[in-house]
């Protein structure tokens, strides 16, 4: 059987059609491919895990005018002469996409192959490249129950699988002594709101708490100021697994795969929403784990450092609270997720 897995352009988007292709590759039967573009974090994560990757050319539609507009429109045709000819060759038995616009020109041509194809959407609105291969979806895995959606969907089409994550997130760790852990994060790419508002506070943080931070690239330099046994800067880590079930507070944006994660740990978390991301996806994704009671939720708008200093301290100073708000968080977790998701594919190859 072969598979071809499309999807990507952020971490978020990748890890789990990645987890996916590792469960995949225990069945001998089954022949991957990865499908991405040439700049996304898909390409150097198929590599560590040895799923065969092809790229190809890729650009996105704006909702605003720009010149890049243009040159877009090229490089998404291009794409689908490229897609054509990797469908003609591979032939795959069905499509596995996870969204984001390197998927289009793979989806555009499966009725004329007759390839069956299952989508996966995380965020609990659904994205614009997900909404457009609705249509030509068999079946359509969603990372949040079905009650959570408010857009209009093919209900006999959807399935709610959760998200798959690395299986490091399910293991357990022993408490280490010391002093409380803080685990910031602002996603793969980092945030620089979040890096800004901690930095105004970081020197009394560090002085009562042991703080993990990852900022991504762009602040990493500014931040490395901040010289302190008890402070640990990354502007990318793969030991996220570890950081998260060490922590005894996260500080996170509201992508769908990091809440997921915190699920998976069990972990106590304050939320701050990118209020500007697409469909205020991020905005939605927090909702949900508000309406759980499974974190703290901030409004980027109104949240200063001090106030967020004084949600920190009120959070760790209540043990019970934390707890809590990560045993809520736990019970949203499908540890089965990526069987899930493959049992649907398989299904769906079937027919």
């Amino acid at each position: 059987m072969k598979i071809l897995l499309t999807g990507g352009g952020t971490a978020g988007h990748t890890w789990p059609v990645i987890m996916v292709g590792q469960s995949l590759q225990k069945n001998k039967r089954v022949k991957l491919l990865y499908v991405g573009s040439r700049q996304g974090i898909e390409r150097k994560l198929s590599k560590d895990f040895q799923i065969p990757f092809q790229a190809i050319i890729t650009g996105k539609r704006r909702n605003y005018f720009s010149l890049s507009n243009i040159w877009d429109i090229f490089k998404i045709f291009c794409g689908i002469i490229q897609a054509f000819f990797i469908l003609f060759f591979f032939r795959p038995n069905v499509v596995f996409a996870k969204g984001g616009y390197v998927t289009v020109p793979i989806i555009f041509w499966l009725k004329l192959f007759k390839i069956p194809l299952v989508i996966h959407e995380s965020d609990v609105m659904v994205g614009r490249a997900n909404l457009w291969a609705l249509k030509y979806a068999e079946k359509v895995c969603l990372g949040f129950p079905l009650e959570y959606y408010s857009q209009k969907l093919p209900l006999e089409k959807l399935i709610y699988t959760g998200i798959p994550v690395s299986p490091e997130f399910k293991q357990t760790s022993i408490k280490e002594e010391g002093r409380p852990k803080i685990l910031i994060t602002g996603g793969s790419q980092g945030s620089s709101k979040i890096n800004d508002l901690i930095s105004e506070i970081l020197p009394e943080l560090i002085n009562r708490f042991e703080i993990y931070h990852l900022s991504g690239h762009r602040d990493f330099e500014k931040l490395q100021k901040f010289k302190n046994p008890n402070y640990h800067l990354f502007d990318f880590s793969l030991e996220m697994p570890k950081f998260m079930r060490d922590a005894d507070l996260i500080i996170t944006r509201a992508g769908a795969s990091t809440l997921t994660e915190i699920a998976a740990v069990g972990k106590p978390s304050i939320i701050i929403p990118l209020e500007t991301a697409a469909n205020e996806h991020q905005v939605g994704n927090a909702q949900v784990f508000q309406k759980i009671n499974a974190a703290v939720v901030c409004s980027e708008k109104n949240l200063t450092a001090n106030s967020l200093k004084t949600i920190i301290n009120h959070l760790m100073a209540d043990e019970k609270t934390r707890d809590l708000l990560g045993h809520h968080a736990k019970s949203f977790f499908r540890p089965d997720a990526a069987e899930e998701i493959i049992n649907t594919i398989f299904e769906v190859v079937r027919k």
